[in-house]
This record gives structure tokens, C-alpha cells and sequence, in this order.
């Protein structure tokens, strides 16, 4: 019986080499560019034109990049080890490593901001309404939870910053230390989840993703990949 090639029904691309074994992980990268439809091709180009762009004007294109992709690509992995039989595309969890990537500029900012409290309460009141969308079906929110934290750990690892004295830039070296160890080691524990130790029966983990307030609200979103023959 078949277990993971089924998914070439669904999605296609290069078929699986064993049928037992999921050993396509490009998909983590290639589904980023993918889009379920026109709204969310058109969110997705809202945001990298507003928000995207100005921040590859203030940390440049590389370092984005590697945020965005790195969010993205740890987001992806996150909903498929915790919400396994559904298929998804698109930046989420992207989006969410960009959100983060704005509260770091305005920590690492903070003593040249004239109103930093304000900035800093409107990009969490932001996150922790998205978040609360994310309760509703097909929104994933372990995409988006998992690209955030990425995206701050990669943020606050990577993005410019000014020091006040070598005090100060010394603690910020030993920080961007520890953000990067603590990525490597969060996306390596995801890896080990997703190959090694699977969580497809935690019950619990479908509430963080859709919170059921009615009987149906959270109906099973799983993919039907059985294709249906034409009758001749």
C-alpha cells in the first residue's frame, strides 16, 4: 500500500523515488512560489511590495533572502510534521519571518526611536491578530508560528545593528551566536521529527490550527487525490 506516493497525484512534479519514503525535500523551497488561487498570489504580492521591499532596502538582498526563504522553508516543514495529510503552498510562514524581521529592526532601533513602545505594540497587536485568523480552517498556523520564530532568530542574526560602546557590541556578537545555534537546532529537531520521530496521531496539535467553536467548523481538510476516470 501506498503511503507518500500518493502525493504525486496531487501535487506532481518528479514522482518519488521510493514509495515508502519521503524523499522529495525540495518541495519545502519550490511550494513557496506555489499559490492555492488569486487571493492569496494577490496577498502575497501585496506584502513583498509594501513590506518586502523596503526591507531589502535597509538589510539588502541577500540577507532578506535568507530570512525569507529560511522562514519559509522551516514554516513548511512545521506543517507537515504537524498537520500531515493536507496539502499546502505558499509564503506564510515568509510573511510571518518578515513580521519578525520588522519587530527586530525596532528592537535593534530602540534607542533611536522617538515612540518605540507604539511601534513595537502595533507589530504584536498585528501578529497576535494573524495569529487569530490562523484558528480558522485552511490557515495554517503552524506555518506561520514556525516561520516567525525563524524569521526572529534569523533577523536577529543577520540584520545590521548599531552598538553603543564594546560592551554593547560584544553582548550583540554572543546574541547573533546564539540566535543562529538556536535556528540550526530548531530546524534540525523539525527534521528529526519529520523523518525520524512522526507526530501524525497528536490530537491536540489540530486545535493550535483550527479552533472548532462549531461541530463542522473544523470538518476534515484533508486532500482527496483519487482521480476520477472518465466514463466511456
Amino acid at each position: 500500500m501506498r503511503k507518500v506516493s500518493c502525493l504525486d497525484d496531487v501535487c506532481g512534479m518528479v514522482p518519488f523515488y521510493f514509495d515508502e519514503v519521503p524523499d522529495q525535500f525540495y518541495r519545502l523551497w519550490t511550494s513557496l512560489f506555489l499559490h492555492a488561487g488569486i487571493l492569496q498570489l494577490l496577498v502575497t504580492i501585496i506584502i513583498q511590495y509594501f513590506l518586502m521591499r523596503d526591507l531589502e532596502k535597509l538589510t539588502g538582498s541577500l540577507r532578506t533572502a535568507i530570512i525569507y526563504l529560511g522562514s519559509g522553508m522551516a514554516g513548511n516543514l512545521a506543517s507537515a510534521i504537524f498537520v500531515p495529510y493536507r496539502a499546502d503552498v505558499g509564503p506564510s510562514g515568509s510573511h510571518f519571518g518578515l513580521l519578525a524581521c520588522l519587530i527586530v529592526e525596532v528592537l535593534n532601533a530602540w534607542p533611536m526611536l522617538k515612540h518605540p513602545n507604539q511601534a513595537l505594540c502595533k507589530l504584536l497587536s498585528i501578529t497576535l491578530f494573524l495569529f487569530v485568523i490562523g484558528l480558522m480552517p485552511w490557515v495554517d498556523n503552524y506555518a506561520h508560528l514556525f516561520g516567525f520564530v525563524f524569521g526572529f532568530l534569523l533577523s536577529y542574526a543577520l540584520l545590521p545593528f548599531i552598538t553603543f560602546g564594546p560592551y554593547d557590541r560584544q553582548k550583540k556578537v554572543v546574541l547573533i551566536w546564539v540566535c543562529l545555534l538556536s535556528a540550526a537546532f530548531l530546524f534540525s529537531c523539525l527534521v528529526l521529527l519529520f523523518y525520524i520521530i512522526p507526530v501524525y496521531d497528536c490530537e491536540v496539535c489540530s486545535y493550535f490550527n483550527c479552533l472548532p467553536v462549531t461541530r463542522d467548523f473544523c470538518a476534515s481538510q484533508n486532500i482527496n487525490f483519487k482521480r476520477e476516470e472518465n466514463m466511456v
